[in-house]
């Protein structure tokens, strides 16, 4: 049976409070952790192209629905438009990949990884993905993400995605796909845990009728790649510590606690099947207002995001306060093999 509560998004459907993120999850155990996700009670389930284990996830949904006898009206899923289909053919193109994938009609929530694009001169598979110039820097594209949107807003309208949103944008790209598009953004995904509380997006997704998605609840601190040893650990965070005990819980069941009570829905993640199943059970709890104080008093506005993809110089590169000697010279595709 399912567990998470539901919110009604601006498109009139309804999409679970907590989802299964399947980023950094290995190929190898992609299916079978999706599996015990669905049997833990997650409906909904996100994914990703640029996470390279979109075959094997939407192979653990087939398996599972299959034993359970579960239709596919019961579940919730979602996934992502990558940057180099930004342009409409491509966008349209991606869109019908993952139906094919999943093999449904329809994908529940589809919205755009990041507001930015990159070329999209490469030959499908692993170069494709991330096209580079000789430098190793990203070789961009133009196309502006307002052209994505309404490949998005059409696919909608034919009935193959049923809301549409955007992933990693700030207030004022939100602001013009609000302004300019036909439909408006039904969810906002955005990298959120304590350290990085994202108050000034929050307010503005309530105002708007945008359900905002916490990414990243825990600071992804099992991943050197996105974070350096000696960078704060939310898990090791005394004030996490102690109201976690307090409860009988882990820091993580009262991380996710902590974004339901703020009024946000929430990705969470683990390969552990254990940790798969303690992470949903948090709806027997909930933080009082001095626990929430305390947590609030841990932001430091420290992004973890902000360094990977190195885009800081394109034009919709959602955080232009990011200098260039913040960032590496160089950096390296993630391998969620290795992580």
């Amino acid at each position: 049976m399912p567990i998470a509560d539901t919110v009604t998004l601006n498109s009139g459907y309804e999409m679970p409070v907590i989802g299964y993120g399947t980023w950094q999850l290995p190929k190898n155990l992609a299916a079978e952790r999706v599996r015990d996700a669905l049997e833990a009670g997650y409906r909904h389930i996100d994914s990703a192209l640029s996470f390279k284990n979109q075959e094997e996830v939407a192979a653990g949904i087939k398996d599972w629905c299959k034993i359970r006898k579960v239709r596919r009206e019961e579940l919730f899923l979602s996934s992502k438009i990558w940057n180099t289909y930004h342009s409409r053919n491509r966008c349209m193109q991606q869109i019908d990949e993952m139906l094919e994938i999943f093999e449904t009609t329809y994908m529940d929530l589809i919205v755009i990884h990041w507001p930015f694009g990159w070329a999209e001169d490469e030959p499908p598979g692993e170069r494709g993905l991330w096209p580079r110039g000789a430098n190793g820097k990203m070789r961009y594209s133009d196309v502006d993400y307002l052209e994505t949107w309404k490949a998005l807003e059409d696919a909608h309208r034919s009935g193959k995605i049923r809301s549409i949103g955007l992933a990693n944008f700030n207030i004022g790209q939100v602001e013009q796909v609000w302004t300019k598009g036909l439909i408006k953004p039904a969810v906002l995904q955005v990298e959120m845990n304590p350290f990085l509380d994202q108050e000034e997006i929050r307010q503005f997704c309530r105002e708007k009728g945008i359900i905002l998605t916490a990414f990243m609840l825990t600071g992804n601190p099992g991943s050197a790649l996105y974070r350096k040893h000696e960078d704060p650990n939310l898990l090791y965070n005394e004030t996490l510590q102690s109201i976690a005990k307090g409860h009988g819980k882990s820091v993580v069941q009262v991380l996710v606690r902590w974004a339901i009570d703020l009024r946000t829905t929430a990705l969470v993640k683990s390969s552990e099947s254990k940790r798969i199943r303690q992470n949903i059970n948090i709806f027997k709890f909930r933080l009082t207002s001095q626990e929430i104080a305390r947590i609030k008093a841990l932001n430091i506005d420290f992004r973890i995001l902000n360094p990977l993809l190195g885009n800081y110089d394109h034009p919709y590169f959602p955080w232009p306060h990011v200098q260039e000697e913040q960032l590496p010279q160089k950096v390296e595709e993630p391998d969620p093999e290795n992580l």
